[in-house]
């Protein structure tokens, strides 16, 4: 199995913990919210981390380590691992412990075989469902934006994902929902990773354009069809990018 890693750095810590309460009037029984939302707070700092690239495939997380550097106890930070790990996007590597999920071709392939039978499926229950015109708005501007060039790597991958994003919300399957969301962090790596080649962007920015037509139209047919293509060619040009590298 082949596997990929680029070279990385750790952003400091942009704060540190706040006190759990403030005088002594706080009630105790609010206490395990505040606590809550710490653990929340832990858990998207790692996640965005590893979707950043701070973090890089293969890199061993270690647990008093990360503790220290987002000034925390070790209890947040314990909770968050075990997430990212249902999430697969932490794993255990033998006796290194936890690391940061290697991204190999296989993953990668299995990850994307799937995500374009999902996302047809979006598209073609978005195109069957009565609209909200407001949603319609957000995927045009989604697309206004991205065909206006000029954005980052990062910029482009937000309105990109706003752009599925909504369309996953016009679905109205709360199943559909919940996988898609899970399977978009590979898509936000890629990105990170500069993995995504740049050749794909005109025609992905065509591709987007046709599914946001089929599904304004109710062609639920094409809808499904064009977004499972626009997947497909994704794929075959990332692992055809990703062999290129290997073979190199």
């Amino acid at each position: 199995m082949q596997e990929f890693c680029c070279e990385w750095r750790i952003s400091d810590a942009s704060g540190r913990r706040k006190a759990l309460s403030e005088g002594d009037d706080s009630s105790s029984a609010l206490r395990p919210i505040v606590a809550q939302g710490l653990a929340e707070e832990v858990l998207e700092r790692l996640k965005q981390a590893i979707l950043d690239g701070d973090l890089r495939p293969g890199q061993r997380l270690i647990e008093h380590t990360l503790a220290n550097e987002l000034g925390v106890s070790r209890t947040p930070v314990r909770e968050a691992l075990k997430h990212l790990a249902a999430e697969g996007l932490v794993t255990v590597d033998g006796r290194r412990g936890l690391v940061v999920s290697r991204l190999s071709l296989e993953v990668i392939e299995e990850a994307y075989m799937v995500r374009e039978v999902l996302e047809g499926l979006a598209a073609r229950l978005a195109s069957e469902h009565p609209y909200d015109p407001a949603d319609l708005q957000k995927l045009q501007r989604a697309l206004d934006a991205m065909e206006q060039g000029g954005l980052s790597p990062k910029a482009f991958d937000a309105v990109h994902g706003e752009f599925h994003d909504t369309v996953r919300n016009m679905a109205h399957n709360a199943y559909l929902d919940r996988y898609l969301g899970e399977l978009a962090a590979f898509r936000t790596r890629m990105v990170s990773l500069d993995w995504i080649p740049k050749t794909r962007v005109t025609r992905s920015l065509e591709e987007h354009r046709s599914i946001y037509e089929a599904i304004r139209d109710g062609r639920s047919d094409d809808a499904e069809r064009l977004a499972r293509q626009h997947v497909a060619s994704t794929r075959k040009a990332l692992l055809q990018r990703l062999q290129d590298h290997a073979d190199a």
